[in-house]
């Protein structure tokens, strides 16, 4: 069970763990004292601020930033309880919470120039690109298309699955998603470039086929008979003449669009992806991406100290 590290929810724990203890020493014929709720909710702001005349509690500053923390529920209940079920000489117990909160962040910025870029060029044996996207083969398994413009890319890799950078995840959905065809899926960018894959649904990529006007430009993956470390990926260069296209299924087709790498069908229908940012639709000279990481961690301790019962 998870419960926030607000101290008004930890009293609200011990409120009502002392509630149902006192329910049960009623069941069992035990006198109880009876207060009404006023009374025990300035008691507990008593304690959490300080100034409770019978008790003695320090608590660090404690300014929280976010609720998704978590504390193990069961060990503080059990502390809790301790302190509830013990009495000494009329002296109740020293109880000392302490939350510490630590906040780690890490920024970063990066300024990119966009060069332009005519037609389809091959970069590597890894990486090609149009003016408006980049492909990257990072291996035989795993292919990447990013829309410069809007610093977006869309991850195919494993059996094929489909990792849209801007969702959580690296699993935002499946070739097997697509029911017309087994072997082959198109994704349709917005310059009007194709990239074909030849895949079976539950398989690894066995070709990349990419179009721009009459330029081609293939790829070899892991799953293909012609696989190896020299002869695979973008092994060869740019074909400059028109009609491979025809020769090459489309399948299933995705069209890109949202803020790049939303893909959706040929009814408009989203398909993979969640637009997080703006359209774009012109040529921008440059791009600036700001990356910022917030990691917090809160530990609460809850420190007992018992009365020493002297013997006369």
């Amino acid at each position: 069970m998870e419960v926030s590290s607000n101290l008004d929810q930890i009293l609200i724990a011990r409120r009502l763990m002392m509630s149902a203890q006192r329910a049960e020493d009623r069941r069992k014929g035990k006198h109880v004292d009876e207060k009404s709720l006023k009374e025990e909710m300035d008691a507990d702001q008593a304690l959490i601020s300080g100034n409770a005349p019978a008790a003695n509690v320090g608590t660090q500053p404690f300014h929280p930033k976010t609720v998704d923390t978590q504390i193990k529920l069961p060990e503080l209940s059990a502390r809790l309880n301790e302190v509830n079920s013990q009495q000494v000489n009329d002296q109740f117990a020293q109880v000392q919470v302490n939350v510490q909160q630590t906040v780690e962040t890490q920024a970063s910025l990066r300024y990119t120039v966009l060069e332009k870029v005519d037609g389809l060029v091959r970069r590597s044996q890894t990486q090609a690109e149009t003016d408006r996207y980049s492909f990257e083969f990072s291996d035989g398994t795993t292919f990447k298309i990013t829309d410069k413009w809007t610093n977006r890319s869309t991850t195919i890799w494993g059996d094929p699955h489909v990792d849209v950078n801007d969702v959580e995840g690296t699993n935002d959905g499946d070739f097997q998603d697509l029911k017309t065809s087994n072997s082959h899926t198109t994704f349709m960018l917005q310059d009007g470039t194709r990239v074909t894959f030849k895949a079976r649904d539950d398989s690894l990529i066995e070709s990349v086929d990419i179009f721009k006007g009459s330029q081609h430009l293939g790829g070899i993956g892991e799953a293909s008979k012609n696989w190896d470390s020299e002869k695979g990926l973008f092994a060869s260069g740019v074909d400059e003449t028109a009609g491979k296209s025809a020769s090459v299924p489309m399948g299933d087709t995705v069209f890109a669009g949202g803020d790049g790498n939303d893909w959706f069908s040929a009814r408009g229908q989203l398909v993979w992806g969640k637009t997080t940012g703006p359209t774009v639709t012109q040529r921008p000279s440059a791009v600036i991406q700001f990356e910022y990481q917030e990691k917090i961690s809160t530990q609460v301790s809850v420190q007992i100290s018992m009365p020493v019962n002297k013997q006369a």
